[in-house]
């Protein structure tokens, strides 16, 4: 999936970071050096460019110095990241041994066997310390129970709001429907769009999906392969979504999180629902006319419903034979005491809970309390094969139902007949 949902995960480019062609992928060897014992005198690490790779390069400069072992990276472009994983572990000995990855590039990750299953490893490292995370930021990087990687990032969707409007006009950002259309409809009427959420053929599934979740719905009926889109929860939110239309921004109507983004950072909106991620460039007095006026919050969310969780996954390459060394790496960049130093170099934070008792975390990135009780009522999208087809076709109905005014039932029993398509036959759900 490249939703271009978090610049955090796909905008600064990694200095330095060497770029190879699939040739070259496919003929690089992990675990340089390495022994019967898992252990080796040289890693190589899959990253896409991203400040998450900038910050694991300069960490990893330390790691050099402090054990001898050589790190090589391979910046890989996001739409050629799962392709050339799977390229390279198809291969005896050629796979990577450190694997930057997007949540929904998983399922296709682990059915080829191109990720180790590292459950042990992170419930017994004091290092890591899987406790300081809630239970649904760990079950983030599980699939079908097994947990193939850790949190490099925790990007859930949030409230955005302009601090400055909503006093100027009263409003409160409370975590209710009822209060964000309200909201929308005055902002609206003050001369600025009230929602900033995407309509876009190409990911405004994702938005339109999140409202669902919000809402008590979900994609798949829970532990089945089977479409859900047909409920009172998602008519509630469909028929929100699409009443929030006339109320939303041209440019964001017709595309996804980095227009959303853009409207946001202009002063084009009042309020939006998105991808926390998006901090570095909101937050950005280069990129953003509103650095100062601007605040996040628990998005609305009804009883029973989520937020959804994305962001950056890392893990250890299945044919890796110095899954120890690489395994040391993970627990050196990303342990518990390694988090200031990750925000250091500029990179979004996994949701530790531990990071709200750090004062110069928190001085960093005044987002944390949000992220991580956003993180703590999070779920994630199903983690099948099937979910980018998916994803494209509800783009693609919600882009035409939003040009033709098709009404939200219609819609939906458009789009349950769709996924029940892609659907047939599936009987691995995760």
């Amino acid at each position: 999936m490249q939703t271009t949902r978090v610049p955090w995960g796909r905008g600064a480019g990694v200095a330095g970071v060497a770029a190879v062609s699939l040739v070259l992928v496919a003929c690089g060897g992990g675990g340089g050096g390495a022994d019967s014992t898992g252990t080796a005198d040289s890693i190589t690490i899959a990253v896409s460019s991203s400040p998450s790779a900038t910050a694991l390069q300069a960490i990893a400069a330390d790691f050099e110095d402090e054990t001898g072992v050589t790190v090589e990276f391979v910046d890989i472009p996001y739409d050629q990241l799962t392709s050339q994983i799977l390229l390279g572990a198809r291969q005896s000995g050629q796979g990577f041994d450190v694997i930057q990855f997007d949540s929904p590039m998983l399922a296709a990750l682990v059915e080829a066997g191109a990720l180790a299953d590292i459950g042990e490893r992170t419930e017994s490292s004091e290092a890591y310390d899987a406790g300081d995370f809630s239970e649904q930021v760990n079950e983030y990087a599980r699939y079908d129970g097994t947990a193939y990687g850790i949190p490099l990032s925790t990007e859930p969707y949030v409230l955005w709001y302009r601090t400055d409007l909503f006093a100027d006009l009263g409003l409160e950002p409370e975590p209710t429907w009822e209060s964000y259309i309200a909201n929308a409809r005055a902002l609206q009427d003050s001369g600025i769009a009230g929602n900033g959420s995407g309509f876009g053929a190409q990911i405004g599934g994702y938005y339109w999906l999140e409202a669902i979740y919000l809402h008590g719905g979900s994609l798949l009926a829970p532990g089945t392969c089977t479409p859900a889109l047909d409920t009172p929860q998602a008519l509630a939110a469909t028929e929100t979504y699409l009443e929030l239309l006339d109320t939303t921004p041209a440019t964001v109507v017709n595309g996804g999180g980095n227009e959303m983004t853009t409207a946001f950072a202009q002063g084009q909106v009042g309020q939006q629902i998105n991808a926390t991620g998006y901090w570095s460039t909101i937050g950005d007095p280069e990129q953003s006319q509103i650095v100062d006026g601007f605040d996040m919050t628990l998005p609305p969310m009804a009883e029973g419903g989520s937020t959804l969780l994305f962001g950056w996954l890392i893990g250890i390459g299945e044919q890796s034979a110095a899954q120890d060394t690489a395994w040391e790496f993970l627990e050196y960049a990303l342990g518990r005491d390694s988090m200031e130093r990750l925000i250091e170099e500029g990179a979004p934070p996994p949701a530790r809970q531990s990071l709200l008792e750090n004062q110069a975390a928190l001085e960093a990135i005044p987002y944390l309390p949000t992220l991580v009780e956003a993180a703590a009522h999070g779920g994630h999208l199903p983690y099948i094969t099937q979910l980018p087809e998916i994803i494209t076709a509800l783009s693609v109905q919600l882009s035409s139902a939003a040009a033709d005014g098709t009404d939200a039932a219609t819609l939906l029993a458009a789009a349950q007949s769709e996924v029940e398509s892609i659907m047939s036959g599936a009987e691995n759900c995760g």
